[in-house]
């Protein structure tokens, strides 16, 4: 008999077939599971990843602390418009393989507290990791009281997306004109969640042009990519 070990997902637990494991790790974001062959082996792999998750959540708590004491700080890149300018880029390798990696950057400055360098949740695929580069943008930018955000990327996907086809696939029940759903819902209404609360200007920049911004947000995603590990999916 098998058993499906859910350790972060809709309700943690142990389950006895993969169809009640999928409804707890289905398009959510960050799940961590996996098959077994016995009991013993799927409880220490939920109490390992809630330990591992413990510490996360620790860390994370002492890193928003220091976060908070070094924005005041460090300056932000502001634009006569009062903008707050942010570089956000994501990595994958081996994009569309089975072995892909992919992490994201953003950055507002050199050594800045709020600049992020981290893999993807999820699918590793290179729109994915554009997406949640600005995902996690938006939410640093309103970590530090940010109203006004202009966000820069070499990505005309992203920006396409959230400009000009987000609207069309919603009045067609997000669907593209093929008729095919679109791939990436869940990830994009999360962005646009994330965005909601800003005045967002968006800014294509050519990569790989020498722009410092540009080339410093590739930097850490490229690190970020470097971290991302397979999750084990099974079914």
């Amino acid at each position: 008999m098998p058993y499906y070990a859910v350790a972060r997902g809709r309700k943690p637990g142990i389950y006895a077939t993969w169809d009640e494991c999928k409804s707890q790790v289905n398009k959510f974001l960050g799940a961590r599971y996996k098959k077994f062959s016995t009991e013993n082996e799927a409880q220490n792999f939920i109490k390992e990843h809630s330990f591992l998750a413990t510490q996360i959540n620790s860390t994370e708590a002492e890193s928003a602390k220091s976060i908070e004491e070094g924005i005041n700080k460090v300056d932000f890149i502001t634009d006569k418009d009062g903008y707050v300018n942010v570089f956000t880029d994501g990595a994958c390798s081996s994009n569309g393989y089975k072995n892909a990696r992919a992490g994201i950057g953003v950055w507002f400055q050199d050594h800045h507290p709020l600049n992020v360098s981290q893999p993807v949740e999820g699918r590793p695929t290179n729109n994915m990791a554009e997406i949640q580069a600005v995902t996690v943008a938006a939410r640093q930018a309103k970590k530090a009281g940010i109203k006004k955000l202009r966000i820069n990327t070499d990505s005309k996907f992203l920006i396409l997306c959230i400009t000009e086809w987000m609207s069309k696939w919603k009045s067609r029940g997000w669907l593209t004109v093929g008729n095919k759903p679109v791939i990436n819902k869940v990830e994009l209404l999360e962005m646009e969640k994330e965005l909601e609360p800003l005045i967002v200007a968006w800014n294509h920049v050519n990569g790989h042009a020498g722009i410092h911004g540009n080339e410093m947000a590739d930097k850490l995603a490229r690190e970020g990519c470097m971290q991302y590990k397979s999750q084990n999916k099974q079914g």
